[in-house]
């Protein structure tokens, strides 16, 4: 297989690294299969995607159970270093009223924000992005469901790119 460029065979570990960690690779052993294919990438930026990927899978729909009077705390919302407008984004799925067609994919909405929101807040902000949007689907959504968070970290410098 060719050598890949570093972006790209990031990229395509990082689409990898969730069917890994569900099929019990170890970090250090994907990264070896990574290698062997021609897609491995600085090791310690892998461990970062790896971790950041683990932590995700492991507060996804965690959001879920927090009071709606509340301000998510830090063990169910992931750390990421991702490049978002704002500091924090929080999923919500749309749950259809009955008599509607439901989704094979469950639709989500996205709110951005600066500074951390309680459940309340989230939840009325979605409202106000799904009216602004559609008010079609408004009329569609009996509920939103809030379902995980993530807080962007800054990336470290590694003295390339």
């Amino acid at each position: 297989m060719a050598k890949r460029v570093g972006g790209v065979a990031r990229t395509l570990a990082m689409q990898m690294i969730p069917g890994a960690i569900k099929a019990g690779y170890s970090a250090g052993g994907f990264l070896e299969y990574l290698k062997g294919q021609g897609l491995g990438y600085r090791r310690t930026l892998f461990l970062a995607d790896w971790r950041s990927i683990l932590g995700i899978k492991q507060v996804e729909g965690a959001l879920r159970f927090v009071r709606r009077d509340h301000i998510p705390g830090a063990s169910v919302v992931a750390d990421v270093n991702w490049r978002f407008s704002q500091d924090y984004v929080y999923i919500l799925r749309v749950e259809k009223a009955k008599g509607f067609e439901i989704p094979k994919k469950p639709e989500t909405v996205a709110v951005l924000s600066d500074i951390p929101l309680a459940i309340e807040q989230i939840i009325a902000k979605a409202w106000n992005i799904i009216y602004e949007q559609s008010p079609e689907r408004a009329i569609q959504a009996e509920r939103l469901v809030p379902w995980s968070a993530y807080h962007k970290i800054q990336e470290p410098d590694i003295g390339f790119e």
